[in-house]
C-alpha cells in the first residue's frame, strides 16, 4: 500500500528523471553545434567557385615574398572569405512552406505542385534559389514565393512531399546556405492505372465491365406501376385519360424508379508468400529475409486493376461499393454513377497485403449480409489467389479476377452464413467441415 510519502518520493524521482534527460539533450545539442568536424564539412560544402578562388589566392599570397601588395592581397582574401561566409549565414531568411498539392495521384505519374514559401524572419531573402533552377532575388519578411516542385512517385502508398530545397547566395554568390522547408504534406499514391492497347487481360476485364455497367445504367428508368386519383399537390407525369372517362374522375399514373444497383469489388488482400516477386540477387544477399512491407508485385497488379475497373464503371454510368480489410474488419465505399472515386482509390493506396496466417479468425458478418443483397452478375472479387485456393460461397455469376485471369462462378455455392467460418479454415490449412 502506498502512502502519501511514497507518492512524494515518485514524483520527485520522475522530475529527476526529465531533469535529466532534458540536460542531457541540451548537452547533444552543444556538442553538436560545437563539433569542429561539423564546422569543417559545413564550410567545405558551402562553397562556391568564388569562395575557392579567394582561398587559393590567399595560399598563394603566402607563398610570394612578404610585402607590399601581397599583404593587403592576403588581408583582403581573408577578411572577404570570413565576413562573407558570416553574412551568407545570417542573411539565410527564415521560412514556412505550404502546398497545393491534390489528395492523391496516380503511382509512375510525373507532376509540377506549387509550393508557397513563406519569409517569417525579420531580414529579407536575397539572392535565393529554389530547388537549384528557380530564382528569387527578394523576398522581404512576411512576403511569399511561389516555386514548382518536380514530384514523381513509383512506390504506392500515403507518401509525404519531399521538403523543398532552397539555397542562399548572398553575398556576392561567395557561399551558399542550403536549407530543406518542409511542407508537412501526405499525398495517397494509388495504384498504376493501365492501359488496354498493351494488355490484353484488361482489355477483356475492362470490355466485361462496361457491359456491366450499360445493363445497369439502361435498368434505372421509370416503370409505370398503377394509377391513382389526382390529388392536389401530386407532380403530373402522365394524365390515364381512359381511366378518367371510365370513372370520370381525374386519374394520373404512378412511375416509379427502382433503387439504384452498384457493382460490388471485393479486393482481397490475403496474399500468398511464395508468390511475391522476385528480387535483384544483390538485394537478396544483403537480406535474406523478406519483410511484410516488401513490395508484392502480383498484388500491386490487382490493386491496379482495382482502380482501372472503379474508374471505367463511375465513367460509364453504374455506382461502385468497394470493399476492404482493414485492421481485422470489413469496411465499405460507395462511389456513385458518374462521381469521383477518390475516397476509393485513396482506400486502395493504403492497402496492405497480409499472409494467410494472419488472416485466421476474420470476421466477414457484413460481407456476408452484402453477398446476399448483390446479385452475382454485379459482383467481382479480386484476388492474387486463385478460386481453387480460395473456396469462398459466392452467388452464381461472380468474376473472380486474379492478376492473370478471369473466371466466372457458374455452380452452386455453400450457404453465406458459413463464410466467416470457411475463411478461417481455408487460411489456417484445414479441411472444411461438411454442411448438414
Amino acid at each position: 500500500m502506498f502512502t502519501g510519502r511514497h507518492c512524494v518520493d515518485i514524483k520527485e524521482d520522475s522530475v529527476d528523471v526529465k531533469e535529466v534527460s532534458s540536460m542531457k539533450k541540451a548537452f547533444m545539442l552543444v556538442a553538436r553545434h560545437l563539433n569542429p568536424w561539423r564546422w569543417a564539412m559545413g564550410l567545405r560544402y558551402s562553397m562556391t567557385g568564388a569562395s575557392v578562388s579567394l582561398l587559393l589566392i590567399g595560399i598563394v599570397s603566402l607563398n610570394i615574398v612578404w610585402g607590399y601588395p601581397w599583404t593587403g592581397m592576403f588581408a583582403a582574401c581573408v577578411s572577404l572569405f570570413v565576413v562573407g561566409r558570416l553574412i551568407n549565414y545570417l542573411a539565410t531568411p527564415s521560412l514556412q512552406a505550404s502546398a497545393d498539392a491534390p489528395r492523391h495521384v496516380p503511382s509512375g505519374t510525373s507532376l509540377q505542385i506549387p509550393v508557397h514559401l513563406i519569409n517569417e524572419g525579420r531580414l529579407p531573402g536575397m539572392d535565393l534559389w529554389i530547388e537549384r533552377d528557380q530564382r528569387c532575388d527578394w523576398l522581404p519578411p512576411g512576403d511569399e514565393t511561389m516555386a514548382l516542385q518536380d514530384v514523381c512517385y513509383q512506390h504506392r502508398g500515403l507518401q509525404p512531399l519531399p521538403a523543398t530545397r532552397v539555397e542562399c547566395y548572398f553575398p556576392f554568390y561567395l557561399f551558399r546556405t542550403r536549407t530543406h522547408v518542409d511542407s508537412n504534406t501526405t499525398i495517397a499514391v494509388t495504384p498504376k492505372p493501365l492501359s488496354s492497347d498493351d494488355d490484353e487481360h484488361w482489355r477483356t476485364l475492362q470490355n466485361t465491365l462496361r457491359g456491366i455497367a450499360t445493363r445497369i445504367s439502361q435498368g434505372e428508368q421509370t416503370h409505370y406501376i398503377g394509377s391513382c386519383e389526382y390529388r392536389e399537390g401530386i407532380q403530373v407525369r402522365r394524365w390515364d385519360f381512359a381511366s378518367w372517362a371510365r370513372l370520370g374522375k381525374p386519374i394520373v399514373r404512378e412511375f416509379s424508379s427502382p433503387a439504384t444497383r452498384s457493382v460490388s469489388i471485393w479486393v482481397d488482400n490475403v496474399c500468398n508468400v511464395t508468390e511475391r516477386a522476385k528480387t535483384h540477387w544483390t538485394r537478396r544477399f544483403v537480406s535474406r529475409a523478406e519483410t511484410p512491407d516488401a513490395i508484392h508485385e502480383p498484388f500491386e497488379r490487382i490493386l491496379s486493376i482495382a482502380a482501372s475497373s472503379i474508374e471505367t464503371l463511375t465513367r460509364n454510368g453504374a455506382a461502385v461499393t468497394l470493399w476492404l480489410d482493414q485492421g481485422g474488419h470489413m469496411e465499405s465505399f460507395r462511389c456513385e454513377a458518374g462521381g469521383d472515386p477518390s475516397e476509393l482509390l485513396i482506400a486502395l493506396a493504403s492497402l496492405r497485403w497480409i499472409t494467410a496466417e494472419e488472416a485466421v479468425g476474420q470476421e466477414l458478418t457484413d460481407w456476408g449480409r452484402e453477398l446476399q443483397l448483390t446479385g452475382g452478375d454485379s459482383l467481382l472479387v479480386m484476388s492474387c489467389q486463385s478460386r481453387e485456393n480460395s473456396p469462398m460461397p459466392l452467388p452464381v455469376g461472380t468474376r473472380w479476377v486474379t492478376h492473370q485471369e478471369i473466371e466466372r462462378v457458374d455452380g452452386p455455392e455453400q450457404p453465406v452464413h458459413a463464410m466467416g467460418r470457411a475463411k478461417g479454415q481455408v487460411a489456417a490449412g484445414r479441411p472444411m467441415e461438411a454442411s448438414a
